[in-house]
């Protein structure tokens, strides 16, 4: 099986772990061109425990993961030229203070810290989008983002460079007014 079978599947298991939970389930934004389409899920703290705790990771690595604010992403190049994603280009801004996404780095060292066995590293590892990769045309790929839990809405600007020498014009693509999603009270 590829790594894009494997991605797919990914997309389609977190998809059915959250469907059960879809009475919680935040507002899904889509931005849609010529070029590219891009899709930005906020995830409850409750949906992201749930889609552990069904893998079995420990009750500390299920705790820690309370502390972020998941988004899952899913993105279309619907151009002809090669499209880069490097979330080290995208830009998260409240309106008093900028915001930066949680590395793979550093979810490395907050594993290693909690002691986390390497196969939930792994795992987790997994559902993250990669932090760079080129996007061939028709290629989509999907994956969660996390940032500090912030209850301060956001804009989201999402960079790409275009072209096989990245040197085409950059797309930019912009979500206002993202939030953290909050779990509903029973």
């Amino acid at each position: 099986m590829t790594y894009l079978s494997h991605r797919i599947i990914f997309l389609l298991a977190i998809n059915l772990a959250f469907a059960g939970l879809l009475h919680a389930a935040p507002k899904r934004h889509v931005i849609e061109n010529n070029n590219v389409r891009m899709v930005i899920i906020p995830r409850t703290a409750q949906q992201m425990a749930a889609f552990y705790e069904g893998r079995e990771f420990p009750k500390e690595a299920i705790n820690a993961t309370d502390e972020a604010c998941f988004f899952t992403v899913g993105i279309h190049n619907k151009s002809r030229n090669i499209l880069w994603l490097n979330t080290n280009n995208w830009d998260l801004n409240t309106s008093s203070d900028s915001l930066s996404l949680l590395s793979r780095e550093y979810w490395t060292m907050r594993w290693k810290e909690l002691n986390i066995p390497q196969r939930f590293q792994s795992t987790f590892r997994w559902t993250l989008l990669p932090s760079q990769l080129d996007f061939q045309e028709d290629e989509r790929e999907g994956g969660n983002i996390t940032l500090a839990r912030t209850n301060a809405p956001f804009t989201l600007t999402a960079r790409f460079n275009t072209g096989a020498d990245k040197k085409g014009m950059p797309i930019n693509i912009v979500f206002n007014n993202l939030s953290c999603a909050k779990d509903k009270k029973p």
